[in-house]
């Protein structure tokens, strides 16, 4: 078992184009895990994309506010609420906020 105190989890900005986004795996392959799970913000900038090709991924909303849009649908992601996003040859979601958004992600296999 494994214990990370919430001190030394630290988000680090993510290479994403213009959108502002960060993000820290706590458990990955590093820790012998199967699956990747972490803690990721953005904030008000251009929408960020990934697509889910090679994985998918279950979010837990911690605090403000993300959109999510797939495919011309938008859906709210407001803090105690849960997506998932299946594994989809050809899937994009953008996510995008008007202030800030902070959310948990566990994603199988690993994303990176």
């Amino acid at each position: 078992m494994l214990l990370f105190a919430s001190k030394t989890i630290t988000p680090e900005p993510l290479d994403v184009g213009p959108g502002r986004f960060s993000l820290v795996d706590v458990v990955s392959q590093a820790q012998g895990a199967p699956v990747s799970a972490g803690v990721a913000e953005i904030w008000k900038s251009a929408p960020v994309d990934f697509d889910y090709d090679n994985d998918c991924a279950v979010c837990y909303m911690l605090e403000g506010e993300i959109t999510l849009s797939e495919g011309g649908e938008k859906h709210r992601f407001l803090p105690g609420d849960v997506v998932y996003i299946p594994q989809a040859k050809g899937l994009v979601v953008l996510w995008e906020t008007d202030s800030y958004g902070k959310f948990f992600y566990v994603t199988y296999p690993h994303w990176r």
